[in-house]
């Protein structure tokens, strides 16, 4: 999860939350197994995005260390047929014209913002914070992973969450992710009118959700 979802949800939870940010192997593969050595506690997962895609292909390999998996505007797929020749061009503007540029023209449209206002500048602060190495490797983890397979299981419970304006993950996304979970367990919800950053632009949503998904597990 992104640091700036990840404060959002833990303000709006009331309870602080781990963050692990993507980005300190050279592949997705690789980063894949540096996470799996730092999650050997049981414990309840968080992914949005990129990260929810992490989190899903972890909880396949070590079910025994995901209590109950909460997956935000992810999905599982693999990176489409034009994903590839995008990320490269994102890289390429990136190495070029730097983060925030990068940022406001390519990614802002595809969250639904304008690429001018507050929300965007504090997103594109973060985005400086994490450094241009650690993104080139995010976009790197994006282009690189494969879906899950069909006979794929998620044996914990599971809760998806989605935006209806989502571009990037649309809710049927997180539909299929449902395909893979227990559906007596488990269960996906979409807020109207928000988009691929749900957990920023309505965190509250997102909690009250969170909460009633937490409170209803076993134990």
């Amino acid at each position: 999860m992104d640091a700036a979802s990840m404060q959002a949800l833990s303000d709006a939870l009331g309870q602080s939350l781990r963050v692990e940010v993507l980005g300190e192997e050279s592949s997705f593969e690789a980063e894949l197994e540096r996470l799996a050595r730092l999650t050997t506690s049981p414990a309840i997962w968080i992914g949005h995005s990129l990260g929810g895609i992490a989190a899903l292909h972890l909880a396949i390999r070590q079910p025994q260390h995901c209590l109950a998996l909460i997956i935000i505007a992810s999905n599982s797929r693999p990176d489409g047929s034009a994903g590839p020749q995008r990320r490269a061009e994102q890289v390429a503007q990136l190495e070029r014209d730097g983060i925030e540029i990068m940022f406001r023209q390519q990614l802002a449209p595809l969250y639904g913002l304008t690429g001018e206002g507050p929300l965007c500048d504090s997103l594109i602060r973060q985005a400086k914070r994490v450094g241009i190495d650690r993104f080139r490797k995010q976009l790197g983890y994006a282009a690189e992973r494969s879906g899950l397979l069909p006979l794929s299981t998620l044996t914990m419970p599971v809760l998806a969450l989605s935006g209806e304006n989502d571009v990037v993950c649309p809710p049927i996304f997180s539909e299929e992710i449902m395909a893979y979970a227990d559906a007596s367990r488990s269960s996906h919800h979409s807020r109207a009118g928000v988009g691929h950053l749900l957990p920023v632009l309505d965190a509250p949503w997102c909690a009250r959700h969170i909460q009633y998904f937490l409170n209803e597990l076993p134990g």
